[in-house]
């Protein structure tokens, strides 16, 4: 049996992160938690709670750090709160922690899909689509893919690329695996990872 997995939310205080803040988060997450990097199936939501500014994205006070966790790792994680996470130049508070269950939903959303190493040439939206059903098809699953726009992360091994996906007309068994696993590379730097979406447009 595939163990439960839950969404585990941590408050957020700061004024500010770098626009590609992702890697750096990761980073600082794992020297808190380093027993995370070993749980192959764990993923970093990207943060929420964010306003664009110029060159960063301010902070909220809806700002939320969250991870997506076998249920038995919940405990170990809660050691995050208390802590000061260095994201580049910026000192996140983290406070304490809610735990949300996965619930299958109509439509699912991924802010961000590569596949491949950092660095590499980008798939164009073909390749990228045919990459996406290769992956869902060795889980025996063959939902309806929208793909959005491009998009990119800078890490310090190099340029990420890949694309926003929506996913559509999953039975629920699918949809929560979908959830527990994601698509693609880098769930730790928040790739690949699916949260519901209230609508059938794909905006971004």
């Amino acid at each position: 049996m595939s163990p439960e997995f839950v969404d585990v939310h941590f408050a957020l205080s700061g004024e500010r992160v770098p626009q590609d803040h992702a890697d750096a988060l990761w980073q600082a997450i794992a020297g808190v938690l380093p027993w995370l990097e070993a749980e192959a199936e764990a993923a970093v939501h990207p943060l929420s709670g964010l306003s664009p500014g110029d060159g960063c994205w301010y902070l909220s006070h809806r700002a939320r750090l969250a991870l997506r966790l076998p249920v038995e790792c919940v405990e170990a994680a809660r050691a995050l709160t208390g802590t000061v996470l260095q994201v580049g130049e910026a000192q996140l508070l983290v406070g304490e922690a809610t735990v949300r269950p996965l619930k299958a939903v109509p439509v699912l959303y991924a802010k961000f899909v590569c596949y491949g190493s950092a660095g590499r040439a980008p798939l164009d939206e073909a390749a990228f689509h045919e990459a996406c059903r290769a992956e869902l098809a060795s889980l025996g699953l063959s939902p309806r893919l929208l793909c959005g726009k491009a998009q990119q992360m800078r890490t310090a091994a190099g340029l990420l690329s890949g694309f926003s996906l929506m996913l559509l007309d999953l039975d629920e068994e699918a949809n929560l695996l979908i959830q527990r696993r994601g698509l693609g590379q880098e769930r730790k730097r928040g790739c690949g990872v699916f949260v519901p979406h209230k609508s059938g447009t794909l905006l971004d």
